[in-house]
């Protein structure tokens, strides 16, 4: 039913579906370690919604008072396909995608809001801090139709071997999905960058 045709850099291995490798670059000017949803349209903090003069698309907020309460001044998905917190002051956390890489982070959200199943072999972490790998933590969220979350943990640090985790690159081998009501979570660590590429398949 789903096709990204020429859209996305292609990998290959012994499945039959259509593979497909999607990059984005996480760049964190926040102070303090901040907790990232990404993908799981139910738990997100911010839905495609109505272009606001051109500048960004205004989200549809469901945790609201808890992004005021941590001080963000605005939250949202711009133009561009960027997610973008932003805080008074001007620190922010912003999630794009490579030069060159034609689907943005948008496109991916809009495809799951959709009804889209997206299977998921292998994550490639590559963090500016080596401590992002060993210390940071990473949620396979699930989301039910009611509202009950569930998280599974997957511990990072236990993927570490004598050749991967050189130049601050950690290969995550994990077979999960990306679908409406399930997504990935991330804890970002301050004055931070890190490119996280997905290895998908629709």
């Amino acid at each position: 039913m789903y096709t990204l045709g020429k859209q996305a850099p292609k990998y290959n291995d012994k499945t039959n579906g259509e593979k497909f490798l999607f990059t984005l670059n996480i760049t964190s000017t926040l102070v303090d370690t901040f907790t990232i949803n990404l993908f799981n349209v139910l738990k997100s903090v911010v839905m495609d919604g109505t272009t606001q003069t051109g500048l960004f698309f205004y989200p549809f907020t469901i945790n609201g008072m808890e992004f005021i309460d941590l001080g963000f001044s605005n939250v949202g998905i711009e133009t561009n396909g960027d997610l973008f917190y932003e805080r008074v002051g001007g620190t922010n956390l912003r999630v794009s995608t490579p030069t060159g890489q034609n689907l943005t982070y948008r496109d991916i959200f809009s495809l799951i809001s959709t009804g889209a199943y997206l299977q998921m072999s292998r994550l490639t972490i590559t963090s500016s801090l080596r401590a992002q790998l060993i210390s940071g933590t990473m949620n396979v969220v699930n989301v039910s139709n009611v509202g009950v979350v569930t998280k599974k943990s997957v511990p990072l640090v236990t993927f570490f071997d004598a050749t991967q985790n050189q130049n601050n690159i950690l290969d995550v081998f994990i077979n999960t999905h990306l679908c409406y009501n399930q997504g990935l979570e991330f804890t970002i660590l301050p004055l931070s960058t890190a490119t996280f590429q997905f290895y998908l398949e629709v």
